[in-house]
């Protein structure tokens, strides 16, 4: 029925709500609702009794099953802790580099992190991660900002970096990622930079 209404519309998948009538469509990155009796589409978020954002729940529970079966192997890492923190993020996003101060004084964490620029300044900062000799050092600067206000940028051809940037940002499209910062902890998780219930899945 969905697809004879709207044949034009992809998707993921299409899945009853407990609203009677109303069914949960998800693109991958996305989630509307559609009313077969009505024949029509419906963009925005459902709330439930008390506040609870139903579609930020199933939008959220999507991405983790997704975030589950990422190729760790791709992904930038950083320390050597017990607890694997899986993290999509942008060299100048304001609350990256907040999260990014929060776990370098952590030492109980590995953290894989998959790059998203959302701008031009940030992909060219994130191959200038990827060509430098100290990677890791490069990435510390560029996260406390050194290389903010046209610092020269070292953006090196080879191959290799074109690669992973384009394979970080497919991973990212797959996954349904469209904000950063973006965290999966224990199973769960994080959108945004929310540092009280990072702690409290890093404690349990």
């Amino acid at each position: 029925m969905f697809k004879k209404s709207f044949p034009q519309n992809n998707f993921e998948s299409i899945t009853p709500t407990k609203i009677k009538g109303v069914y949960e469509v998800y693109t991958g990155n996305q989630i509307y609702y559609y009313m077969p009796e009505a024949e029509v589409i419906l963009y925005g978020s459902i709330i439930a009794k008390g506040g609870i954002n139903l579609t930020r729940e199933s939008t959220v529970s999507k991405i983790a099953k997704k975030m589950a079966t990422l190729p760790l192997d791709d992904a930038f890492k950083i320390g050597n802790g017990k607890t694997t923190v899986v993290e999509f993020m942008d060299p100048n996003c304001y609350h990256c580099r907040q999260a990014y101060n929060f776990f370098s004084k952590r030492k109980d964490v590995t953290i894989y992190v998959f790059f998203f620029p959302l701008s031009q300044d940030s992909d060219r900062k994130i191959r200038h991660i990827f060509c430098a000799r100290d990677k890791l050092k490069t990435y510390e600067d560029v996260m406390a900002g050194k290389l903010d206000n046209n610092a020269p940028l070292n953006i090196c051809t080879d191959k290799k970096v074109d690669e992973t940037v384009k394979t970080h940002r497919r991973l990212a499209s797959q996954t349904g990622i469209s904000a950063t910062p973006l965290f999966y902890i224990k199973g769960q998780v994080v959108d945004g930079f929310e540092a009280g219930a990072i702690e409290k899945l890093l404690k349990d």
